[in-house]
């Protein structure tokens, strides 16, 4: 079973599945992260950015 997170747009609440993320990109101030995924969508996130950089980061660091 895939791994998703739940995160808040402008569009609403959107569940990202793990799997199709290709990369992210965060502010530097934290206040703005920007998720690509491998169908080409971008996915603008607008609230607990820290939370979900943690998580991300925690997935795709390297070993």
């Amino acid at each position: 079973m895939s791994k998703w997170i739940k995160a808040t747009t402008e569009g609403g609440i959107t569940r990202i599945r793990m799997d199709a993320i290709c990369a992210y990109q965060a502010s530097d101030d934290g206040k703005k992260l920007l998720i690509y995924t491998k169908d080409n969508s971008l996915f603008d996130i607008i609230d607990d950015t820290n939370s979900i950089l943690a998580i991300l980061d925690s997935k795709f660091s390297p070993e």
